[in-house]
């Protein structure tokens, strides 16, 4: 999987702390290859312990009222060493020229960074017709970033770098599809 970092942000610094801010795309790749995050559809004990049928209610109460809608399943790319998980929680809709709700390109995740959830609007700004296309471009756009007490985001830029690492992981759609060869995740931020 390659990455395009637009522009470059730095490498990350895992505990939080500070960003460096030399950067280079060879140093990026050495980065990912040591990344911990992998896509999976989370087991039932992790439904739980993260209280993610709640979380998914709080973004979709209509779809939820009466709990877990039948044959779902919650998918999350998680990195279990440094406690982070990022799942879709929300794919936008809004109102078209039909005058009702239509489907967007924007999607709406959380980032929970060691038990803090920070809310994530991003707009896929670049998606391939083919799973057969070379190179699988994928690209992303940061459109609103915000978290409830408790991270403090004056450290926003090594909480983007642990996103654009979960998002490469995420590809196309995490665990909800098949990777395609050949993938490049693309930012504009």
């Amino acid at each position: 999987m390659h990455v395009q970092h637009r522009p470059m942000q730095g490498k990350a610094n895992f505990n939080l702390t500070k960003v460096p801010t030399n950067s280079s795309y060879e140093a990026d790749k050495q980065e990912i290859k040591s990344m911990s995050f992998v896509n999976e559809i989370v087991s039932e004990k992790d439904i739980q312990k993260y209280k993610l049928d709640e979380l998914k209610k709080e973004f979709n109460p209509y779809t939820w009222m009466n709990g877990r809608p039948r044959g779902f399943w919650h998918v999350w790319t998680i990195d279990r060493e440094r406690n982070i998980y990022f799942m879709l929680v929300k794919m936008v809709e809004e109102v078209g020229p039909s005058g009702r709700p239509e489907p967007t390109s924007k999607s709406i995740f959380i980032l929970n960074i060691q038990g803090v959830n920070v809310r994530v609007l991003l707009d896929r700004i670049r998606c391939p017709k083919s799973f057969s296309d070379t190179p699988f471009i994928i690209g992303w756009s940061l459109l609103e970033i915000s978290t409830s007490a408790g991270l403090d985001l004056s450290r926003t830029g090594a909480v983007i770098q642990i996103l654009k690492e979960a998002l490469t992981i995420y590809g196309y759609r995490g665990a909800y599809s098949k990777q395609a060869p050949n993938t490049t995740v693309e930012f504009d931020f």
